[in-house]
């Protein structure tokens, strides 16, 4: 993992995108180069720092929650449609609306707060709806579980998603993600955040994380 370093932009940037004056976590390179640039953001990298910033259990996520949709809203693809889909070689994520009157929908959540439904489709993929911006440790969760079934038949693990999300869920898979905040719906669920901004959530940590860790 690179250096962290905290990057405060201008007052008169900030404003111009409508973020809120809060530290942002980058790169030591995207600090550099913002440095460099003087006053070209880099935003997804901010979006980033943030995203990890907010996993840790003493972090005053909440306030954090603003920026972090802002900044998915300014990198949003220009898609208005009801649902999206992200993807790469070995994983595959809908993203849209959930029908949680169908029951047995699985959620993430943190404390009492409502972070993502998950459903199935016919499929056995997931379907996910967010209603909260998504800290690095629930897109861990949303990506583990979102692995497509190996393709040969000898694999060791031809489960669908689905499959493994509810096992995960119910505490049967010792080699499930972490099952902290993954359960059973238990709650009514607000009106869910756009699909553009949430692709634009796993893109920014799909990409820049694993570039990070690399």
């Amino acid at each position: 993992m690179q250096s962290m370093i905290e990057l405060h932009p201008k007052p008169d940037a900030l404003h111009g995108l409508g973020l809120p004056a809060i530290p942002y976590p980058v790169a030591l390179p995207a600090f550099q180069a913002a440095v460099a640039n003087d006053g070209e953001l880099p935003l997804a990298d901010m979006l980033h720092g943030l995203q990890l910033r907010a996993a840790d259990a003493a972090a005053d996520w909440q306030r954090m929650e603003p920026a972090m949709a802002r900044l998915a809203e300014l990198l949003a693809p220009d898609d208005a449609r009801e649902s999206v889909t992200a993807a790469a070689d070995d994983w595959w994520l809908e993203v849209g609306p959930v029908d949680l009157d169908q029951g047995g929908t699985l959620t993430l959540q943190r404390g009492h707060a409502l972070l993502a439904a998950i459903a199935p489709r016919e499929d056995g993929r997931l379907r996910v709806a967010a209603y909260r911006p998504l800290d690095s440790r629930t897109l861990e969760i949303l990506l583990a579980l979102a692995v497509l079934p190996a393709s040969s038949p000898d694999a060791a693990d031809a489960r669908t998603c689905w499959e493994r999300a509810q096992e995960a869920a119910a505490g049967g898979d010792p080699h499930a993600p972490s099952r902290e905040g993954l359960t059973w719906l238990s709650q009514r669920a607000p009106t869910p955040r756009k699909p553009a901004c949430v692709l634009a959530e796993i893109r920014t940590f799909h990409t820049l994380h694993r570039a990070r860790s690399g």
